[in-house]
């Protein structure tokens, strides 16, 4: 049954997109993650979203656009890291740090 979207990742991260229509697949170590993207791809679910713990699982998407959201146990900015590089290699400047260093304090 393929849905249009499908959520992987700890049962704390994924079940809340069940009231979105998700397909929900528990996961508890990479290598699930992978098999659960992997499976997401076959099935021809339309959009992945990925728990950031496991976004290294994006790979197995096969071209399918790949959401990573942070999960319950906290951010480990790996989808940050993962921005940012794409960024300087698109564009040739770390974008990213520059902002951090310029920003503007509101207060």
């Amino acid at each position: 049954m393929n849905a249009l979207l499908c959520a992987v990742g700890r049962p704390s991260d994924v079940l809340p997109y069940l009231a979105l229509g998700a397909r929900v697949c528990e996961v508890e170590s990479a290598e699930e993650a992978g098999e659960a993207v992997a499976s997401a791809v076959e099935e021809g679910d339309v959009l992945i979203i990925l728990s950031e713990e496991f976004a290294a699982a994006a790979e197995k998407a096969s071209g399918r656009p790949v959401l990573v959201a942070p999960g319950a146990r906290g951010v480990v900015h790996a989808a940050l890291e993962k921005t940012r590089e794409l960024v300087k290699r698109s564009v040739g400047v770390d974008l990213i740090a520059r902002a951090k260093g310029t920003g503007r304090r509101h207060g």
